[in-house]
């Protein structure tokens, strides 16, 4: 068992975009984290985001980071790809592990993840916290879900359409091919556990899965890496270094094959009873304007929840009126998001919104001070991840397929 102690020795693997703009900076405003040591393949990469934000140390080899430099956890912020290796090892080495998404692109692997953590006292939190119970806003319509202001289970849709208004990128994330578009990054459902994460956040464990996948569009253009190392070798401020800011209006002129599914649809039969299609995907033309129809809606004999809409996090509407706690004219109940991030020195996704980079990291770095098991651990990553794996071989057989995990039914009162 690691000592319990007031700060945590961290390094990180993997200094590409979400790691500069998001959870490097906020690493630096924790005093409970000290940055020993930072990881790349690529030397200039590592250099600039050494010198931005102050690492002891620079790797160009991760395994020589797990062995040389004196760190407690490791945040592996590389391509899918990687993750199971790069996983395995920091367990084997006794590192506390924050893996970002997805847990792995094998079932079987990700089952040997969870084994290998199972024999330690480890902390290994799995991405994202995005659409988990981690956001407090999300908890109430749980709650009242549990309740029954839905009434019986009927069906749901979960739908991400993209439309040019919300992603000036059109056709897909316009830069990082290893991973989004290579097949060692699994393509676009596992680029995308946003969407079983909050289903199963609300909904409660799935019992089988049926799935459709295909590759639709090969043919992509994605703006040029080099782009990147530019961007960072010239950021100053170290709580100013996202370039996701930028590279959505940068020309997208390298042309390259997409190698993994990039259109799938996903057939879900939960254990409470509920039925339901998400599909991930990405748009090349524009939607009508007013037509876009991207987020969850879940429809019960008595009422429906619609989540992320009219810049409400959910709404709520009800025969059992008596469950909710006051209605707009209309009969709507709506839950905002919660947090006020404006005063904070670090950039985030969305003004005031939840970040679940910064959440999940101090989420992680308490969950090691306190001796205490993630929410997001290894047990709920395992079932997201049988969601998506299970997809795809009910798309590659054509049967049904019937899951093997579960999740906590008292999450709630975990948190």
């Amino acid at each position: 068992m690691l000592t319990k102690k007031n700060v945590v020795k961290v390094g990180v693997v993997g200094c590409g975009v979400v790691a500069s703009a998001y959870y490097l900076p906020y690493l630096k405003g924790m005093v409970a984290v000290e940055l020993v040591a930072v990881c790349d393949i690529d030397e200039e990469r590592g250099i600039s985001t050494q010198r931005l934000f102050g690492a002891k140390e620079r790797y160009l080899d991760y395994y020589e980071m797990i062995r040389k430099a004196d760190i407690e956890a490791v945040l592996i912020l590389t391509g899918p790809g990687t993750h199971y290796d790069f996983t395995l090892a920091a367990i084997q080495a006794n590192k506390h592990v924050l893996l970002q998404k997805p847990m792995s692109l094998s079932f079987e692997e990700a089952k040997a993840i969870a084994q290998a953590t199972r024999k330690t006292n480890l902390k290994v939190l799995i991405e994202p916290s995005e659409n988990s119970l981690l956001n407090p806003s999300l908890i109430p319509v749980r709650q009242l879900i549990d309740q029954g202001v839905l009434g019986a289970p009927y069906w749901f849709q979960y739908f991400d359409p993209r439309p040019e208004a919300d992603h000036p990128s059109l056709g897909g994330n316009p830069y990082g091919s290893d991973a989004f578009y290579t097949k060692d990054s699994g393509g676009e459902l596992f680029d995308y556990p946003y969407a079983p994460t909050l289903i199963v956040s609300l909904l409660g464990p799935c019992k089988s899965v049926m799935g459709l996948a295909r590759l639709s569009v090969p043919d992509r253009y994605i703006v040029p890496e080099d782009g990147y190392n530019q961007f960072l070798a010239e950021v100053k401020d170290p709580f100013n270094a996202n370039y996701w800011e930028k590279v959505v209006d940068l020309p997208r002129s390298e042309h390259i094959q997409m190698a993994a599914p990039d259109n799938v649809f996903c057939l879900y039969e939960m254990e409470n009873g509920f039925t339901g299609v998400f599909h991930v995907g990405r748009l090349f033309m524009p939607t009508l304007p007013g037509t876009g129809s991207g987020g969850l809606h879940i429809f019960g004999s008595e009422g429906n929840v619609i989540v992320g809409n009219d810049g409400h996090l959910a709404s709520i509407i009800s025969k059992r009126k008596h469950l909710l706690p006051h209605t707009d004219q209309n009969g709507w109940y709506h839950i905002p998001s919660v947090g006020d991030f404006s005063q904070a020195k670090w950039p985030i996704p969305v003004p005031g919104g939840f970040n679940y980079y910064h959440e999940s990291s101090k989420h992680f770095i308490e969950c090691i001070l306190e001796d205490r098991d993630p929410l997001l651990n290894v047990e709920w990553g395992l079932h997201i991840t049988e969601m998506m794996t299970g997809a795809m071989k009910s798309s590659q057989t054509g049967n049904r397929y019937e899951m093997t995990t579960t999740v906590p039914t008292k999450i709630l009162q975990e948190i």
